[in-house]
């Protein structure tokens, strides 16, 4: 494999078809959150009690029923709006992914230019398949690492239950839990460097099994099984290639942590300058916003970029791995 000639042919694909951009963009913007996260319901649905006005006793006036009422319809519609943003984060997701891998790929199969009609088509018909993959992977990885979680917070539990059975001395208890805690804490490092490890041999065949169901339209269990035995095949490329894109991607890091401080920056200072001159708080948060927000939508679109870049980075590196078994694949 070229790799060289691989990286370059994926920064001119990306560069030359504006196409690709919007599916990048939206992969920037719905592909990094936790759409298979159900603590993003818990946490939204967390703040629905009144204890914060149980103690007011005769000290504050009764507070009246359309306050509750109106609590209760802003936290209904935060719920739903948080649902309809993890629907359509999902939607989005796995259309703009299924796109970049078809677009790509009828390019480079017979120079069919990337089109947003048609790279919507290919995410579409793939959707189903590409939500199974992601479910099929995600939901073991969520149900390990909750039990490594919850493992991790057993000395902290396990040395202050026995102490308070026991009826021991709050300053015990205390000095328990602090030790307790120590231990978790320690613990929950070894989880995070363990699932980050975990997450780190995932990927690659990740990518190829997306890259299997799109391009060689399998299902979802096939896709996984022919994109393992492709990677088993060609551990070697994969793992060079794989390095390489995480070569590029700190140094992308690295160069975004730059633009980001100059670009978030520039509002902060003019906010505070404004903020100074004015002797007062709200010219300064609206010259903020009307700054900062275009700033911040530079910061998603060279995002998206980057994202268009990387998945077509690694179709290159998947069409070139199977290019010598394309006239018998037998996977």
């Amino acid at each position: 494999m070229d790799y060289g000639k691989l990286v370059a042919r994926s920064f001119e694909i990306t560069r030359k078809y504006r196409a690709l951009w919007l599916f990048g963009v939206l992969l920037a913007l719905f592909g990094g959150g936790g759409g298979f996260n159900p603590t993003n319901f818990s946490n939204l649905g967390g703040s629905s009690g009144r204890g914060g006005t149980g103690g007011a006793g005769g000290n504050f006036p009764p507070v009246p029923a359309w306050v509750y009422q109106s609590i209760g319809v802003i936290i209904i519609a935060l719920v739903c709006f948080a649902l309809v943003w993890i629907v359509l984060s999902i939607v989005l997701r796995f259309l703009s992914r299924g796109a970049l891998i078809g677009s790509v790929q009828e390019l480079e199969a017979n120079g069919t230019p990337p089109a947003v009609g048609r790279g919507f088509g290919i995410g579409g018909s793939r959707f189903w398949q590409l939500l199974g993959i992601g479910l099929t992977i995600n939901i073991p990885l969520f149900v390990l690492s909750l039990a490594l979680f919850l493992i991790a917070g057993l000395p902290a539990i396990a040395t202050v239950v026995p102490m308070i059975a026991a009826g021991r001395s709050s300053g015990q208890i205390t000095s328990a839990f602090a030790a307790g805690l120590v231990g978790s804490f320690l613990l929950l490092c070894c989880v995070g460097v363990f699932l980050w490890i975990v997450g780190l041999v995932i990927t690659p065949f990740y990518e190829f099994f997306v890259r299997e169901c799109v391009i060689q339209k399998r299902g979802v269990f096939d896709s996984i099984r022919a994109g393992y035995r492709i990677v088993r095949a060609n551990v070697g490329n994969v793992a060079v290639l794989y390095i390489l894109i995480i070569g590029i991607g700190i140094g992308y890091g690295l160069l975004m942590l730059v633009i980001g401080l100059i670009l978030i920056g520039i509002p902060a200072v003019l906010a505070i300058v404004v903020g100074i001159a004015t002797h007062a708080a709200a010219p300064a948060i609206i010259v903020g916003l009307v700054i900062g927000i275009p700033m911040l939508l530079i910061l998603l679109f060279i995002n998206g970029l980057y994202r268009a870049f990387e998945s077509t980075l690694w179709t290159e590196g998947y069409l070139a791995v199977i290019a010598p078994k394309t006239p018998g694949v037998a996977l």
